[in-house]
């Protein structure tokens, strides 16, 4: 799988982008289509512009951004 490295990367493979809530974190990535939101899957941070690994198990809500 390719990475991304950019927010502009992201979008040019396709990713789509969430909001996610863990326990009173906030986070907002990009991740890969068809990504298991109940197991482990990789993202993208918005913002730290980073890799980073979710543990689905451990997220409380989440909802896709819609581009406007």
């Amino acid at each position: 799988m390719k990475l991304p490295k950019t927010d502009n990367c992201c979008t040019e493979l396709g990713w789509k982008e969430y909001e996610i809530n863990t326990g009173g974190h906030c986070l907002h990535v990009s991740a890969p289509p068809k990504s298991d939101f109940d197991g482990v899957f990789t993202a993208f941070c918005h913002d730290e512009q980073e890799i980073i690994t979710i543990h689905g198990w451990l997220i409380d809500d989440y909802w896709e951004i819609e581009d406007e």
